[in-house]
């Protein structure tokens, strides 16, 4: 499919970078929580509703820029009961959309971040943004006067593809004297969709908020283990 063709093209663009100049790698496991942000449920931004878990890429490029690429397993969950509007809480709809997303994009460290020197101290906040292709179920309403009632699944096509546009900030730091960094982070990511929860498909009715598309929250932490070597005779980091 077209959107899949894309994100291929872009793997294939992030991974030829890192063949250039790079220093060292991370690799890891990411564990969090993710909650949307739609026009079901609560508007809180984080708040997460259900766990999310993937792996997790990076490759230095520079002494303060990194690539990233990852790949995550969630669900996003809401309902209306959630809610701080007493319209939603009257109306009682709920969704559950499973979720997969995969995405490659850039990260920035604000202060000097060397894993090279392995007796030092390190920690820096950092920002983080790029590009996710996700797959989601394709969810429809096909009555809204029945109140307290889930978001129905379409059987053909089952699955839906979209876009998203992250919005990144975290914190990491190594775990002194080793090779393995740890970090937290919050992220945003808008999309190109409004249909998240079902409000706005092709085969149901459409309701709530129809010109602003749906934006969902990934919380959470990930482990990483640094390997490579720097160019450089000072310090061979990969003995």
């Amino acid at each position: 499919q077209p959107m899949q063709k894309y994100f291929l093209w872009l793997l294939v663009g992030f991974f030829t970078l890192t063949k250039t100049s790079a220093q060292y790698n991370e690799i890891g496991f990411y564990f969090g929580g993710a909650n949307p942000i739609s026009d079901i449920g609560a508007t809180y931004y984080v708040y997460p509703t259900k766990p999310a878990m993937g792996l997790i890429y990076k490759r230095n490029l520079r002494k303060q820029l990194s690539l990233r690429a990852d790949i995550k397993w969630f669900e996003l969950w809401d309902k209306d009961e959630r809610a701080t509007t007493e319209a939603r809480k009257q109306r009682g709809f709920s969704f559950l959309n499973r979720m997969v997303e995969m995405g490659a994009g850039v990260e920035y460290d604000f202060l000097h971040f060397d894993t090279h020197d392995p007796f030092k101290l390190l920690f820096t906040p950092y920002v983080h943004t790029g590009f996710y292709f996700f797959k989601m179920d394709r969810l429809y309403f096909d009555d809204l006067t029945i109140r307290d009632q889930a978001a129905k699944y379409q059987t053909y096509p089952e699955r839906d593809e979209s876009w998203a546009i992250p919005f990144t900030f975290g914190v990491k730091t190594r775990l002194w004297g080793s090779r393995f960094l740890i970090g937290a982070e919050v992220s945003m990511r808008y999309t190109f969709t409004n249909n998240i929860d079902g409000s706005k498909s092709g085969k149901g009715k459409w309701f709530g908020n129809l010109n602003t598309p749906d934006w969902y929250m990934i919380t959470g932490a990930y482990l990483t283990y640094t390997f490579g070597a720097k160019k450089c005779n000072c310090f061979e980091f990969a003995k």
